[in-house]
């Protein structure tokens, strides 16, 4: 079990601290913990995922806790009918975007938060290393059921009938959001074509990061052939997307919120928009202009759902390709397939290509894009950067790690969770200043390396 227990989930691999005795224990740790009644599981279609469903829920139901099980389904499916249907309680059995032989779980409280780290996860990890065997407790019960119908109806909420003609060619990466796309096209009768459809714990068809370029090759390859309009890549529990222009071009996550806020900001003028800090800035001044309010944010999950929910936010977007929603006045959920449709929204409307669209968004700013640097010392690093460039005038922000602002360019360095590395992000008014300030700082850390 040691150190499977991360900042944000629990993530290891399958035989080495991830297993059903784990499951089982985690499933009657978190009932301990959270105090609840009912929770609702589910499982991506990794090897042994299912069986990992099935341990944690017989932990659960052996804690007395009322689990309904909705099988395979990706994470926003899970999520939205967890926060619809009212369970004060929600696993997900997934290891998101990692390798094959990573299994996992994501946990999630009543408002829809992630239990983090710092949330409850460091006192589940307590209780399952301090649990032997134990009675089961009595009056549990696990109902097992199908749930789509109702999230494709959500999903496709936004069209409100309309015909759409773009043609899209969605990969699904032989994750297990397979049903879900399918389902949308289905229903939109929509001009798409669907690859890697079915799912395979493997993924031997290609890695479950779309990221990482060579994720995107065959993608964009049938974004050509066929002339599609877009194209959008999904990770292996089907909760990030990456989308591509018609070039077969892959676009920022920052440039295609400024699209989703577009569209949504017609219809709730001034609402707010969360971003992570590590967003272009081409993001908080379109907010803007459109008449929205634009919330900065650390980076990750926790922090951006915490962030919509103390701004009542309509929208909110991790440059990692992570988007969320605001579903009601009473909770928010993530959905990578909403975002596909909110832009087929836009793209109907436009009537442009989506590479016109994003060309003032792509011109603003220049980006070094993320630059890793193994460095052990990582506070006496942060704390380097900051006397540095506070010396030469920068202005300092400490939100998540350190950012340093001029008039010319900006960056953040902020340390890794979970590897002695520090991440770098850069962007400036034009590629040669990027060019010149991203090696200046690299330089200066790896001073410390």
């Amino acid at each position: 079990m040691a150190g499977v227990f991360k900042t944000y989930d629990i993530r290891g691999i399958y035989g080495k601290g991830i297993d059903t005795a784990l499951a089982y224990k985690l499933g009657r740790a978190f009932a301990r913990w959270s105090k609840k009644d009912s929770f609702m599981i589910g499982y991506d279609a990794r090897t042994y995922s299912e069986e990992l469903y099935q341990a944690l829920g017989h932990g659960l139901v052996a804690e007395g806790k009322i689990v309904r099980g909705i099988g395979m389904v990706s994470t926003p499916q899970l999520h939205y009918y967890q926060m619809e249907e009212g369970y004060a309680g929600g696993v997900m059995v997934t290891a998101s975007h990692n390798p094959p032989e990573y299994h996992g779980f994501k946990l999630y409280d009543a408002w829809g938060g992630s239990v983090s780290y710092e949330k409850g996860l460091k006192e589940i990890e307590a209780l399952v290393a301090g649990m032997g065997e134990e009675l089961a407790r009595p009056g549990g019960g696990f109902e097992e059921v199908d749930r789509i119908d109702e999230y494709i109806d959500f999903v496709i909420a936004p069209l409100k009938g309309e015909k759409i003609t773009s043609k899209v060619v969605i990969d699904v990466g032989s994750g297990s959001a397979g049903r879900v796309f399918r389902g949308i096209s289905d229903r939109l009768a929509l001009p798409s074509y669907i690859l890697n459809e079915q799912p395979d714990g493997s993924f031997l068809n290609r890695d479950p990061n779309p990221l990482k370029p060579e994720s995107r090759m065959h993608a964009a390859a049938k974004v050509l052939e066929h002339g599609a309009d877009l194209g959008a890549l999904l990770d292996g529990d089907g909760d990030r997307m990456v989308f591509l222009d018609e070039h077969g071009e892959s676009v920022a996550n920052y440039y295609i919120a400024a699209l989703i806020a577009e569209e949504l900001l017609s219809r709730q003028p001034g609402a707010a928009v969360v971003y992570d800090l590590i967003s272009s800035r081409a993001l908080p001044q379109r907010i803007t202009e459109l008449g929205g309010k634009p919330v900065v944010s650390k980076v990750g999950y926790t922090f951006l759902y915490d962030a919509m929910i103390a701004e009542g936010a309509v929208f909110g977007a991790e440059t990692s390709g992570h988007v969320y929603f605001k579903v009601t006045d009473s909770y928010y959920t993530e959905s990578a397939a909403y975002a596909l449709v909110v832009l087929l929204k836009l793209l109907h409307k436009r009537r442009k290509p989506l590479s016109e669209l994003l060309a003032p968004l792509r011109g603003r700013y220049h980006q070094s894009g993320e630059i890793n640097i193994e460095i052990a010392d990582k506070e006496e690093v942060l704390r380097q950067i900051e006397n540095r460039y506070r010396e030469a005038g920068g202005r300092i922000g400490k939100l998540d790690g350190v950012s340093v602002d001029f008039p010319d360019f900006w960056f953040n360095v902020r340390p890794s969770n979970t590897e002695p590395l520090i991440r770098l992000r850069l962007e400036a008014v034009t590629r040669e200043v990027a060019e010149k300030r991203t090696e200046e700082v690299v330089e200066f850390l790896k001073e410390f390396a």
